[in-house]
């Protein structure tokens, strides 16, 4: 008899008498197990295997000489079932097992031999390659045009810099933001879009095997915006998700600076899985091209580039073409308030710079603060940062607590992310400079690296994300 047995029909003699004798139930077992391609990536591979009386299993695999890893444990079905290995090398020889886990004990199958395909063409000099060490998992990043305007990629890279996880969308136009979502699937936007063209788009979610789930896009007669998408669950149940969207809209070519005689107008949908809308939020109800800032050509009114949940449920959305952060009621519509731009209900306090310009990725923080990045355009280059104010809305009143000001200085005009980590890092992404940080809350550089193909001119990126795991979402 089997140690796990053993113990396990001694507790139950213990819990029911000396008399008693507990059936542990019949010991899993694995009927066969085989690797095959994952079609999707070749940093992957499925084992397909057979299983009798297994509540849970888990893949174990190795490189030769390397160190053993494993898949999380999922729950399996009786029958045929299949589980996707991630993170793999390309080009190399791996064994993978299949390890069951039943009522009474678990048990390991035959290990299978399985060599991993050459990365595509287009992605074998891509790096994030830097100095430092970042925290533990993996940066997600969608590189700008890398397949030109037809094709999108969406590119994770591990501690080392080295691709270990892609998804390719072949015919659909760009890609821009992509982000784990906390069901641990990835979602990202293709399409032909920067937020004003009358062009369409959608969200795809992916499953972490890259297997496509479902899509997103705004109701018609809406545009799909391609800045955020946020997906609220209850439990594992996705309940809404909340986009930003447009319309085309007339407006007299006296009120735009480059003589355009329409101008595209954003909202904030908040739709149910299937498509119906729940909420929607006009900022042209509340802006008007008087807003805009002396410098630049606006392409939109307000141009937003980014959307947050507040710790109250209410938005917190970024609004680049005003230079304003605005948070909305996610009931009534309402502006709660407004930070920064012409009408501001804060005065800006301990800010060198006066405040922000050109922001994206704003974040609402779990001390209540606000997280941005500030790509701060001034002539001739930027000012970029990464900001952390709080706001006093009592006393209309906000103190910049936190920065991270390169030196020497890194201009990303527009584009780029910030991120909190779980132990107080920062992980700010400078998406023209092709640039990644991670900064301790003392603000120096932990880590910093560089998104280019081997050697030769940068790539650019909207925003870089860390992951804790390929597998499942866990605060990284």
């Amino acid at each position: 008899m089997s140690r796990p047995v053993a113990l396990a029909i001694a507790a139950g003699a213990l819990a029911c008498g000396p008399d008693a004798i507990v059936d542990p139930g019949p010991a899993p077992v694995i009927v066969s197990a085989a690797a095959s391609a994952n079609p999707h990536s070749v940093l992957s591979a499925h084992v397909i295997f057979d299983v009798r009386d297994a509540d849970s299993a888990r893949v174990v695999y190795a490189a030769a000489g390397g160190t053993s890893q494993a898949t999380p444990f999922t729950r399996v079905r009786a029958g045929t079932d299949t589980i996707t290995a991630l993170g793999l090398r390309p080009e190399t020889a791996y064994t993978l097992g299949v390890e069951a886990i039943g009522a009474s004990q678990s048990v390991r199958s035959p290990e299978v031999a399985w060599t991993t395909g050459e990365l595509p063409d287009i992605l074998r000099s891509v790096r994030l390659a830097g100095s430092g060490t970042p925290t533990a998992g993996h940066t997600l990043v969608v590189p700008v045009f890398l397949g030109g305007e037809s094709d999108g990629y969406v590119l994770a890279f591990d501690e080392t810099g080295e691709i270990s996880w892609y998804r390719a969308i072949m015919g659909e136009g760009w890609a821009v933001e992509a982000k784990q979502q906390p069901n641990g699937n990835i979602s990202v936007y293709v399409g032909r879009s920067y937020g004003w063209q009358p062009a369409g788009g959608r969200f795809i979610e992916f499953r972490p095997d890259g297997e496509p789930v479902r899509s997103f896009a705004a109701a018609a007669p809406y545009f799909t915006d391609p800045h955020e998408l946020l997906m609220s669950f209850r439990d594992t149940v996705l309940e809404a998700v909340h986009l930003l969207a447009y319309d085309l809209e007339p407006y007299p070519a006296e009120q735009t600076r480059d003589g355009r005689t329409s101008l595209a107008v954003h909202r904030i949908l908040r739709q149910r899985p299937a498509g119906g809308v729940e909420f929607t939020w006009n900022s042209g109800a509340h802006f008007s091209t008087a807003d805009w800032p002396e410098a630049g050509v606006p392409f939109d009114l307000v141009h937003p580039s980014s959307l947050d949940l507040d710790r109250d449920g209410n938005y917190i959305v970024s609004l680049q073409g005003v230079d304003e952060i605005d948070k909305i009621d996610g009931r009534t519509g309402e502006v709660i308030w407004r930070f920064g731009g012409a009408e501001s209900d804060f005065i800006i306090e301990g800010d060198a710079l006066g405040g922000f310009r050109g922001q994206h990725s704003v974040r609402a923080l779990a001390n209540g603060n606000l997280l941005v990045l500030d790509n701060h355009p001034v002539p001739g280059g930027a000012q970029s940062r990464a900001v952390e104010y709080r706001l006093d809305e009592a006393a209309g009143r906000a103190e910049l607590v936190w920065e991270h000001r390169p030196e020497p200085a890194i201009a990303s005009p527009i584009m780029g992310s910030v991120q909190r980590l779980a132990n107080g890092n920062t992980l700010i992404g400078f998406g023209v400079a092709a640039r990644v940080i991670e900064v301790g809350p003392d603000a120096t550089a932990r880590w910093d690296a560089t998104l280019a193909p081997g050697g030769s001119q940068a790539l650019q990126f909207y925003r870089a994300v860390r992951m804790a795991s390929l597998y499942q979402y866990r605060a990284p």
